[in-house]
């Protein structure tokens, strides 16, 4: 009986330390990411992450990302942003700032998918712009302003690795300078 009541009271513990830590909030989920696409015949490997923090904001994020087809490297500084894409319930949208190797600091967007276990149909792309206002054309991206047929993760391109979306709540949104860099789109 003295057995039962430890692993309960442990079992408390850990769901109020959960629960006060905001790891159980209820109106975000959050996604998580790895592998590589094809770019324009070369491999870019990826790492990216994104939710909200305990409060509800957007801020607990990551991203690497790196071409090797022209050398690019970005590093994720800050996250700024974290929704649903409105016209697909199971990606999500990850903004912030970063630093990079040859353009130096951007705003970035990502856009990532999961799509289904073991992640061949599981999608990532990536925007980088610079300048104030946002609407300047991107010094880099995968896939203009997400408009076009998105990367697969195994596209039969030789893409692999998963994205993991946890939850379904969706996130609070937030500022996203880089996910339109043509006026209007």
């Amino acid at each position: 009986m003295r057995a039962i009541r430890t692993r309960l009271a442990l079992g408390i513990a850990t769901l109020a330390l959960a629960l006060a830590s905001g790891a159980a909030n209820a109106d975000c989920d959050f996604l998580t990411g790895g592998g590589f696409i094809i770019v324009d015949g070369a491999k870019a490997n990826f790492g990216v992450g994104g939710g909200c923090s305990k409060d509800g904001t957007p801020t607990w994020g990551h991203l690497e990302y790196m071409d090797h087809g022209i050398g690019l490297k970005v590093h994720g500084t800050s996250i700024t942003a974290y929704f649903p894409d409105e016209l697909d319930a199971r990606a999500r949208f990850i903004c912030g700032t970063a630093r990079t190797n040859l353009y130096g600091n951007v705003d970035f967007a990502v856009r990532a998918k999961d799509v289904a276990e073991p992640g061949v149909d599981d999608e990532f792309d990536i925007q980088l712009t610079q300048g104030n206002p946002p609407g300047f054309p991107p010094v880099y991206t995968t896939n203009l302003d997400f408009l076009l047929l998105p990367h697969k993760l195994n596209d039969g391109a030789g893409g692999g690795g998963n994205i993991q979306l946890h939850g379904t709540a969706g996130g609070p949104g937030g500022p996203c300078p880089a996910r339109f860099a043509v006026p209007g789109g």
